[in-house]
């Protein structure tokens, strides 16, 4: 059972730009937002920083999480 949660904390990161979402980063355990600009850390520690967005949606089903840039 603990294996099965372990798996379930880990998302995926999307981008939506013009109306398309990409798939940007995965295995993102943990986000912070710092003023317009999201830091995302893997679960091995890997770092990217999304500069100037704002969260759009959380699907907790499908474990994707999705920021938006205008």
């Amino acid at each position: 059972m603990l294996a099965l949660l372990a798996n379930m904390c880990e998302s995926a990161v999307f981008l939506e730009e013009e109306g398309e979402a990409r798939k940007v980063m995965d295995d993102v355990a943990r986000i912070a937002m710092d003023g317009k600009d999201a830091v995302c850390v893997s679960l091995i520690g890997e770092r990217m920083v999304l500069q100037g967005v704002r969260f759009k949606e959380a699907n907790l089903l499908s474990l994707g999480i999705v920021f938006a840039r205008d």
